[in-house]
């Protein structure tokens, strides 16, 4: 299995060079880990050279969507590996995967478990909101989403189809035209992705969950996703389905305490995302379009 590692990148001189050396430390070392330096005005290219990347760099800022869509293109291996600039792979990530991947030949992409890299109320409420789905531990099985903060998808079920460029729910739109194409998107939970998120803070955490509530609305427009209804009914989001989605996540992954402590500050950030949601709604009916075609494209031939 040749593996091209590709590691989207802004302002991210202080972190991307751990993100680079956790996939070049691979059991089974990658063909190639390319960093798009995505119009960066720190010392992100050159941290990310130090650390043994090569480097692509956008003329304009592309978001993570468009710098992913440049690593793409660039990759000549056979597996597409994505991996977020302040995400930590463990070193069997690219064994597991390539395990899942000649296990079932349906199977087009493989992630896995996400972990705080940010001990602490700020870090925790980060993984818990955004990333409940992915914290179980009970077994391998199949999912509707993997994020690409890490996954690994093969490039024949990728073909023509590329990320929209966004920061906003382009990882769903991007897994949703793949399956689209025939298979499915795999879940193991023994490969363990260290997340050490940066904007930690109660306004950070408040602008995020906000645009969270955004990216909601517009997967939930374009795609079957759980909750869909919530478009058309938005006042059912007051009755705070996700935050009961994720209190019963937590329970089962063990953390009944950690979920009493963290509750307000749950509540918080629910309320963030509905309003993020309520305000993607209005601007959507308003204007009638997102900013891109409404999932993510498929290059000409």
């Amino acid at each position: 299995m040749r593996v091209s590692v590709i590691i989207p990148c802004r302002n991210g001189e202080r972190i991307v060079a751990e993100a680079v050396r956790s996939a070049l430390a691979q059991s089974e070392p990658p063909l190639e880990v390319f960093v798009v330096d995505d119009a960066s005005t720190d010392g992100t290219s050159a941290a990310a050279r130090a650390a043994g990347a090569r480097v692509l760099r956008t003329e304009q800022h592309r978001k993570a969507g468009g710098a992913r869509n440049m690593g793409i293109d660039a990759a000549s291996g056979d597996v597409l590996a994505f991996l977020d600039a302040d995400v930590s792979a463990p070193a069997d990530w690219l064994a597991r995967s390539r395990a899942a991947l000649e296990s079932d030949a349906a199977i087009v992409a493989v992630g896995g478990r996400v972990a705080s890299g940010r001990p602490g109320r700020w870090g925790d409420l980060d993984l818990y909101l955004n990333h409940s789905e992915w914290i179980d531990r009970s077994g391998p099985s199949q999912k509707g989403l993997i994020p690409t903060l890490g996954v690994a998808y093969r490039r024949d079920a990728v073909g023509s189809v590329r990320f929209v460029e966004t920061n906003l729910g382009e990882d769903a739109s991007f897994g949703a035209a793949v399956l689209s194409r025939g298979g499915k998107l795999w879940y193991d939970p023994g490969i363990l992705m260290t997340h050490r998120h940066e904007r930690l803070g109660w306004k950070s955490f408040w602008r995020r969950q906000v645009d969270c509530g955004r990216t909601i609305y517009r997967t939930r427009v374009l795609h079957d996703r759980p909750g869909r209804i919530l478009v058309r009914f938005p006042v059912l989001l007051f009755l705070f389905p996700h935050l009961w989605i994720v209190l019963a996540r937590m329970a089962r992954a063990g953390l009944p305490g950690k979920a009493v402590a963290l509750f307000p500050w749950l509540v918080a950030g629910e309320l963030a995302r509905i309003r993020g949601f309520l305000t993607a709604r209005r601007e959507h009916r308003k204007a009638g379009v997102f900013e891109r075609p409404p999932a993510a494209r498929e290059v000409e031939a």
